[in-house]
C-alpha cells in the first residue's frame, strides 16, 4: 500500500488566490519531522535531521539539515534558522529592532514568501517566491549557496 501522509495547516495558498486557502503539505516531499504546535513557545537551539512546521513561537536557533521549515499562519519566529526549503506564511522578526538582529533566514535551495506573511529579517537564499502582499521590511541576499561553484 502506497500511503503518502499530509499534514494540513490552514495557510493562504501560495499557488492561487493570495488571502485564502489551505496549503497541504507533504509530509515526505518536505520531510516534515518536528512540529512546535499553536500557543507553545521554544526558546534555544535545535539541530535536526528534518524539516519542521512553526505554529507556536520559536526564539533562537533552529538547523535543519534536510527538508523544509514551514512558519504557518499565527506561527512567529524569531533568529536564525537554515534549512534546505522556507517557507513563510507567518511573523518572522520583531520590528522594534534592527532587521540584522532580529532574524536570519538561510535557505540552501529556496525561500518561499506567502502573501500574509510579516518578515522583518535578513533572508539569504539561491531562489525567492515572494507574492504582491507580503509585508517585508528585510534585506534580501540571493546567494549561490550548496552551488558548488569552486
Amino acid at each position: 500500500m502506497n500511503s503518502n501522509p499530509i499534514s494540513s495547516c490552514h495557510v493562504p495558498d501560495l499557488e492561487d488566490e493570495p488571502a485564502t486557502g489551505v496549503l497541504q503539505l507533504s509530509i515526505q516531499e518536505y520531510g516534515i519531522g518536528m512540529v512546535f504546535p499553536p500557543r507553545a513557545e521554544f526558546e534555544g537551539t535545535s539541530k535536526l535531521d528534518c524539516g519542521a512546521v512553526i505554529y507556536g513561537t520559536y526564539r533562537g536557533t533552529l538547523e535543519c539539515r534536510r527538508g523544509a521549515v514551514i512558519i504557518a499562519q499565527g506561527g512567529k519566529f524569531f533568529g536564525r534558522l537554515t534549512a534546505e526549503r522556507i517557507i513563510v506564511v507567518g511573523k518572522v522578526g520583531d520590528v522594534t529592532i534592527a532587521a540584522k538582529d532580529s532574524a536570519l533566514l538561510i535557505a540552501s535551495e529556496e525561500l518561499t514568501i506567502g502573501a500574509g506573511a510579516d518578515i522583518h529579517a535578513v533572508l539569504r537564499a539561491p531562489s525567492f517566491a515572494i507574492p504582491p502582499g507580503a509585508n517585508m521590511n528585510s534585506s534580501v541576499m540571493k546567494s549561490m549557496l550548496g552551488a558548488g561553484h569552486g
